[in-house]
């Protein structure tokens, strides 16, 4: 029996964002796919109209299944304790190779306007989502007044800037020191005083 065609093009999704996460998007091939999950080239070509479109559907799938995930994991907590969620998560203070496939991803958005644009459409879903939870704390009187887009364009830009900080020979020590100076910018510009 034929495999129903969008289990086989979530199947193709799957099976790229494994090989990606195992040896770098960079270092997959469409043979190493297609024999991975043991279905032919034509396959892969009937789904996507080429190599670059299936990279960006199966990265696709694959964060906005983490902004998923996130949003579920965070929906019952408090404003405070989403916040310290979402700088938990958005700083792995360790590269796994999760972080690795984001850096990747961004480095071909760099040079790639498919890449560039995919990026910056997963980067308005992630800022859409912490503006919800400044916009929660502000409303609940957690945090205080601000403009939340601005400070969420803050944040995320603050929390880049430490995660390209700490991609460069990551210690104990550089965590500690982002973890703190972190946690001083929310405390004076996020929390209520």
């Amino acid at each position: 029996m034929k495999e129903a065609k969008e289990t086989l093009k979530a199947r193709i999704l799957d099976g790229a964002i494994a090989l990606f996460l195992e040896k770098g998007i960079a270092n997959v091939t469409t043979r190493e796919l297609t024999e991975s999950l043991g279905i032919s080239r034509s396959h892969i070509y009937h789904y996507f109209s080429n190599w670059q479109a299936l990279c960006i559907a199966a990265l696709d799938r694959f964060m906005r299944d983490e902004l998923e995930t996130f949003t579920r994991e965070v929906a019952g907590l408090s404003s405070a304790q989403k916040m310290e969620r979402l700088v938990a998560d958005f700083l792995p203070f360790e590269q796994d190779a999760a972080w690795q496939l984001y850096g990747a991803t961004w480095q071909l958005a760099l040079h790639n306007d498919a890449y560039a644009e995919f990026v910056e459409a997963i980067m308005q879903a992630w800022s859409e989502r912490v503006r919800d939870i400044i916009e929660e704390g502000v409303g609940n009187r957690t945090f205080r007044e601000c403009d939340p887009s601005r400070t969420t364009r803050q944040l995320i830009s603050l929390l880049s800037g430490y995660d390209e900080f700490l991609g460069v020979r990551p210690s104990a020590e550089k965590c500690a020191m982002v973890e703190a100076d972190i946690a001083d910018f929310i405390q004076r510009f996020i929390y209520k005083a």
